[in-house]
């Protein structure tokens, strides 16, 4: 059972964020057609919740993975 917040705190983001890297090779595998769009699906709500939060995830091999805050500029003057 997980405890509900206002905010997703950035842990629990990060935890989603690492198992991003095992739906990489899942199209490698033999796996039938509905198994494999349940798959992307679920990689893709895990991606949703972390951007919805406002970060990107990073995976690079002997690195790991990290999450970034996404940089919105805003400007003054709205014509740039």
């Amino acid at each position: 059972m997980s405890l509900l917040a206002q905010h997703t705190e950035k842990k629990a983001l990060k935890v989603l964020a690492n198992t991003l890297r095992f739906f990489e090779h899942t199209d490698l595998l033999f796996i039938s057609a509905e198994d494999a769009h349940k798959a992307r699906e679920a990689e893709n709500t895990i991606k949703a919740i972390i951007e919805s939060n406002g970060y990107q995830s990073v995976y690079k091999k002997g690195k790991g993975t990290r999450i970034f805050k996404n940089k919105q500029k805003h400007y003054e003057n709205e014509l740039f």
